[in-house]
């Protein structure tokens, strides 16, 4: 293969720039409130403006279930053991 052929990663970047922006999730025991919205607000506009600019932006956004849900699933699976015998699953 020539060595022509290959694209350095300086000249990639200058041709397609990437923006990344992440967002502190927020932690599903409680109640949505609105700082919330104050706080995801600031990473969309962010994330807009650098598209504006011409950027590739990449805003991941998940949410991450732990705590009372994980709780609720364990207590569900001993209730479920206790009416159908260790059998069961």
């Amino acid at each position: 293969m020539p060595e022509d052929d290959s694209v350095a990663p300086e000249a990639l970047h200058d041709k397609h720039p990437k923006w990344m922006g992440t967002f502190p999730y927020p932690y599903m025991n409680g109640v949505l409130h609105l700082g919330h919205g104050f706080s995801v607000s600031k990473i969309e506009f962010a994330a807009g403006w650098e598209r504006l600019q011409g950027k590739r932006a990449l805003f991941p956004f998940g949410f991450h279930v732990t705590g009372m849900p994980i709780k609720a699933a364990a207590d569900k699976i001993a209730r479920e053991l206790e009416m159908f015998g260790p059998e069961f699953a």
